[in-house]
C-alpha cells in the first residue's frame, strides 16, 4: 500500500469512528429512527445523477437497499441511543461474524476449526458486554443495544448477500440506490414509532442536528464510501478489511475523549475477545483466499464490493 493510500484509508477510519459519536450524541436531542428518515432522502438527492436502471437487477438493489439504507441504521442508531459509542462500535463488529456465518449457510462456503473458534470467542465477547449493564456509562438499556446493534449488522450481511449477486452496476451507483430504497423503507418505522419529529427545530438542537446531518451524509457517507471504494481499485480486501478495527478503536478513543465514557474491566475483556474473534475470522479468511486464487490461477480481482 502505497502513503498516499495508508493515509486516506487511516482518515477514512478516522472519520467512520468519529461518526459513531456523533450519532451517539445526536440521537439525544432527535430520535434515531427520525434522524435515519431525514439523512438518507438528503444523501439520495445529493447522490440522483449517479442513478440508472439496470434491467434484471432492480430486485436485488432493492432488498440490499433496504438491508444497507434503511434497515441497518435504523436498528444500529436505534441501539447506539441506548448504549454508547464505543460499545456500539465493538458490538457492530459482529458484522463480521454473522457475515461468515451466512457465507457457509448461503453460500457453502468452508470454514475450518481456527475460524469456528474465532467465531466462538467473538460472540462470547458480545455477550459479556452485552449482560454488563451496571459497568456500562452513559448507557440506557444495554442489552436491548447491543442486540438491536447484532440486528443491524444482520441486515448489512444479508444485504452484504445481495450484493454478491449484483453484476455489471457501478459502486456509486449502487451507494445511489441504496439511498433511494433506503430513504423509503427508514420512513416506515420513523413514522409509525417516533414521535414529535421535528421538536428539535424550534430549539437549540437545531445546529447540532443539522451538522451532525451534513457530517453523516458529506463526510460518513460520500467522502467515507467514495474513498473506501477507490481504495478497493487499488488495494487487496485482504489488506483493507482488517483495517475496520482501527474504526471501533476511534470510536473507543473519541468516545472516551469526548463523551466521557468509560470501558470497565469487564467491558475491556469482552471487548478484546470480539477483536481477537474477528482477527481470527479475518486471519484465516485472508489465507484461504489467496488459496483459492492460487489454486485456480486467478489474479487479484479488483473493483469489489465488501
Amino acid at each position: 500500500m502505497k502513503p498516499l493510500q495508508a493515509a486516506l484509508l487511516l482518515a477514512i477510519c478516522i472519520a467512520w469512528g468519529m461518526h459513531m459519536v456523533i450519532i451517539k450524541a445526536v440521537t439525544e436531542l432527535v430520535s434515531p429512527l427520525t434522524y435515519v428518515a431525514l439523512r438518507m432522502p438528503i444523501l439520495a438527492l445529493l447522490l440522483a445523477p449517479l442513478l440508472r436502471w439496470y434491467p434484471g437487477q432492480m430486485l436485488r438493489i432493492a432488498i440490499a437497499g433496504a438491508c444497507f439504507g434503511g434497515l441497518n441504521y435504523a436498528f444500529m442508531f436505534t441501539g447506539i441511543s441506548l448504549t454508547s459509542a464505543s460499545i456500539g462500535s465493538v458490538v457492530a463488529e459482529s458484522y463480521v461474524v454473522i457475515a461468515t456465518i451466512f457465507s457457509v449457510v448461503f453460500l457453502r462456503e468452508t470454514v475450518g476449526w481456527k475460524r469456528i473458534t474465532g467465531i466462538v470467542m467473538a460472540l462470547i465477547g458480545v455477550l459479556i458486554i452485552a449482560t454488563a449493564e451496571g459497568d456500562a456509562v452513559g448507557s440506557r438499556n444495554l442489552p436491548l443495544g447491543a442486540f438491536l446493534i447484532v440486528c443491524g449488522t444482520t441486515a448489512e450481511a444479508t444485504g452484504a448477500l445481495f450484493v454478491k449477486k449484483i453484476e455489471g452496476v457501478k459502486p456509486l451507483s449502487l451507494l445511489a440506490w441504496m439511498a433511494v430504497v433506503g430513504s423509503a423503507v427508514s420512513f416506515v418505522p420513523a413514522a409509525l414509532l417516533a414521535e414529535d419529529h421535528f421538536a428539535f427545530v424550534g430549539g437549540g438542537a437545531f445546529w447540532p442536528v443539522m451538522l451532525s446531518l451534513g457530517y453523516s451524509v458529506l463526510v460518513a457517507s460520500v467522502f467515507g464510501h467514495t474513498s473506501y471504494y477507490w481504495l478497493l481499485q487499488r488495494v487487496p480486501l485482504s489488506i483493507i478489511a482488517p483495517a475496520g478495527l482501527l474504526i471501533t478503536f476511534f470510536a473507543v478513543l473519541f468516545g472516551t475523549l469526548l463523551l466521557g465514557e468509560a470501558f470497565t474491566m469487564r467491558m475491556v475483556l469482552g471487548a478484546a475477545l470480539v477483536v481477537l474473534g474477528v482477527i481470527v475470522i479475518l486471519v484465516r479468511k485472508t489465507v484461504a483466499d489467496r488459496t483459492q486464487a492460487a489454486a485456480a490461477g486467478l489474479t487479484e480481482q479488483e473493483g469489489a464490493l465488501p
